[in-house]
């Protein structure tokens, strides 16, 4: 029996506080909830109701109507007669519903089967916990048509067990849209006109059913553009292939074109396959629901001659075209929706680049999605967000994708990160979050897409450390104290959110890795801080013992990796929290070996020092010297006798960075990772890494800030090498020292 409370009955219950009569944070966030007067207890078939409404799919809500009766729950489509009274309350659009809760009965009406299940993951959200709710009335619809994921990252691709589990995730946040698009799917790229083996033919028709139960339309893409021929073969090999995925169940289709060179003769090319695909699909009678082009042309960067307009003009309008935004990754402003649809004479299908890291594999973005315009619903035709190869942590962009397509002026980006954090880890949600916290940015990186706000609360104890130990040489011992309880705190934090294991298993396994670096990254604090404080007291001896403890920690850290497994595309070294802690332990480390090294010989020799000690030198590549000349940077066979200062280098070790800062004896310009010269500096960009081989010779790398590309030689003349590790031939300088 439902149990009904007045007011007053609470007032003088007086063990019910404020907070009990409001309700839950729904997410994503309603358009309009009206709460009523009246208070409710939830009773035990509501309870039992929440419980189950946590697993059900699209085709078993038929199946519970004895539950729904004795939960008090009337639920249907618009028009039926017995909700007939109701229909009008039900926004006249798709995938909508109206909710009336009260002590008497609940009220869900859906505008269709898919708004109806999305009703049900709100009522879900209301009998998801004992509880004492007001009444209440709410109706909803979404934002935006078509709203999802598209798995279109290089690397490992999602298994079988990550993409079913997705679709749950999709379901209970109303995300109704999947592409499916892994670069590394060998039949969706490099082998394209192959039908899949038998097995993985099964594997994508039990994917594409529990998509479909969720209410989660599963789209499938290929990507013929390495090496498309643009014959008539090669179309029916793309019919082939669409004609056999319909079999299994597919109704909607994608052609990737993406990460390919295209100019407008392309264009037309790929507007012609898929006008031949649209009208195939509607000769055969084939129930296509949607088809959509990736273009080459994806992002405003890259727009060249007419490429979007002859897409715009040759296309039939009811095939979508994919857009990215400003840049390949960026978040999405109104001017560049207007940009685009104005080209493509359509709505923009957004292809959002977050939270993936196919560009940045060593890191983990998991901070609020913040930066997306509020502002860009009458623009989008659709939105997919592309992810991070890690499926269970992707969740917690993801649930702020589905909050932000739902009701866009609405979305908090803060209230989204809190909901889904504190769902993935309800045991240890402050532990979870304080990490989450440092790992928000992707660090440098060839888009510079860069998201600011990581470590916020380690920032003022650093500030202030640093400040105080360039200025006095030594640190307030509360100020150390502050920092150490930090680094012990952030040690803590790892180990109880691994504890936390059974919360969320796939997910603890897949931060495994990164919270072990995390963990070793809060024992390095605490080991320096304790060094400078011997250091600061004079006890060499005892900074010693620190320091082999200290390496014995860097060695143990140095050997974990991520996805180290047999077959695995993406096995980086782990890097959270590398905004602001990690630059700071370097910090640390580089000026406490150096103020050592200036006062002590005792085991000097165990320090980490300088590959080159700051000093002026000849750099010579391949019997050349570089050299400063009115044509700028350049390399000259002879020695300059005349004004041999423009040969001369002042090779400076700098402690900030950590890095090697050259800079010309004849002018003091400063050399570049662009290889130029000049006076305006930025230590963080035009500093470099030295590293040194068995010969002598140097390999010169540009700074991370700089995208951290190796040197080379190319034709006589110095040049970029795209790659970030040196291979032998790049060991290219000689560092001769003038004196």
């Amino acid at each position: 029996m439902t149990r009904t409370l007045t007011f007053s009955t609470l007032f003088t219950l007086g063990t019910l506080t404020l907070s009990a009569q409001r309700l839950p944070e729904l997410y994503p966030q309603p358009h309009k909830v009206e709460l009523g007067k009246k208070i409710q207890a939830l009773s035990p078939s509501q309870l039992h109701l929440g419980k189950v409404l946590d697993t059900l799919t699209l085709p078993q809500i038929h199946a519970q109507r004895e539950l729904f009766t004795k939960a008090r729950v009337q639920l249907g489509l618009r028009g039926e007669a017995s909700l007939r009274a109701y229909s009008s309350k039900v926004p006249n659009q798709e995938e909508s519903y109206y909710l009336q809760f009260d002590s008497k009965k609940t009220i869900l009406v859906g505008a269709d089967s898919i708004g109806l299940y999305y009703g049900l993951q709100t009522l879900r959200q209301l009998l998801s916990e004992e509880r004492i709710l007001p009444s209440c009335t709410i109706t909803d619809s979404p934002d935006v048509a078509l709203r999802g994921v598209v798995e279109g990252f290089y690397g490992n691709p999602y298994s079988h067990r990550d993409r079913i589990e997705q679709f749950k995730f999709y379901g209970r946040t109303k995300l109704n849209t999947y592409i499916y698009g892994p670069k590394d799917d060998p039949y969706h790229r490099e082998r394209w006109r192959e039908l899949y083996p038998s097995e993985e033919r099964q594997r994508i028709g039990q994917l594409v059913s529990e998509a479909h139960s969720r209410g989660v339309l599963f789209v499938w893409a290929i990507h013929p553009g390495l090496d498309i021929k643009w014959t008539q073969a090669d179309r029916d090999a793309v019919v082939r292939k669409c004609e056999d995925m319909y079999h299994l169940g597919v109704r909607s289709f994608a052609v990737f074109f993406d990460d390919i060179s295209a100019d407008d003769e392309s264009a037309g090319h790929q507007a012609d396959l898929m006008n031949y695909l649209y009208e195939h699909f509607q000769k055969t009678g084939m129930q296509v629901s949607s088809l959509i082009l990736c273009p080459t042309q994806y992002n405003q960067a890259w727009a060249k001659g007419n490429y979007l307009d002859i897409l715009g003009t040759k296309m039939h309008p009811k095939i979508e075209i994919m857009w990215t935004g400003k840049t390949v990754v960026t978040m999405i402003d109104r001017e560049t929706m207007e940009y685009v649809n104005g080209r493509i004479r359509r709505k923009g299908y957004v292809w959002l680049n977050y939270p993936v890291t196919d560009f940045a594999v060593d890191h983990l973005l998991l901070g609020p999605m913040k930066g997306n315009a509020t502002d860009l619903t009458p623009l989008l035709g659709g939105f997919v967000a592309n992810p991070m190869e890690y499926a269970e942590a992707s969740k917690i962009a993801i649930f702020s994708v589905a909050d932000y397509l739902w009701n866009m002026k609405a979305y908090d980006a803060d209230r989204a990160w809190e909901g889904v954090t504190k769902e993935l880890y309800p045991q240890a949600v402050e532990e979870f979050r304080r990490f989450a916290q440092d790992n928000i940015d992707p660090g440098a990186n060839g888009h510079r897409f860069r998201l600011p706000g990581e470590s916020r609360d380690f920032v003022p104890y650093i500030s202030q450390f640093k400040e105080a130990y360039l200025k006095t040489g030594s640190v307030p011992s509360t100020l150390r104290l502050k920092l150490s309880n930090r680094f012990a705190l952030m040690g803590n934090d790892a180990l109880v959110v691994m504890a936390s294991y059974h919360d969320s298993p796939a997910l603890t396994e897949e931060l495994l890795p990164w919270l072990q670096v995390y963990y070793f990254m809060s024992m390095q604090g605490q080991a320096l801080l304790k060094m400078q404080e011997e250091l600061e007291q004079g006890n060499y001896s005892s900074f010693m013992k620190l320091y082999d403890a200290l390496h014995e920690v860097e060695v143990e850290q140095s050997a974990i990796r991520s996805r180290d497994f047999k077959g695995s595309l993406n096995a980086p070294y782990p890097k959270p929290a590398s905004q602001v802690v990690a630059p700071f332990l370097s910090w640390l480390k580089r000026q406490l070996y150096a103020r050592y090294r200036k006062a002590y010989t005792y085991q000097v020799d165990k320090l980490p020092a300088p590959l080159v000690e700051s000093g002026k030198y000849y750099v010579k590549v391949k019997g050349t010297y570089l050299t400063n000349s009115s044509a700028g940077v350049q390399l000259i066979t002879k020695a300059d006798t005349i004004n041999p200062q423009r040969q001369v280098w002042l090779i400076d070790f700098d402690q900030e960075t950590g890095r090697y800062v050259l800079t010309n004896a004849q002018d003091q310009q400063v050399l570049t990772s662009s290889l130029k010269l000049t006076k305006s500096v930025d230590k963080s960009r035009d500093s470099f890494t030295l590293h040194r081989n068995e010969s002598g010779f140097f390999a010169l790398q540009n700074a991370e800030e700089a995208l951290a590309y190796i040197w080379g030689l190319k034709d006589g003349k110095l040049h970029i090498n795209y790659r970030k590790t040196p291979q032998p031939e790049d060991y290219l300088f000689e560092l001769l020292p003038t004196e």
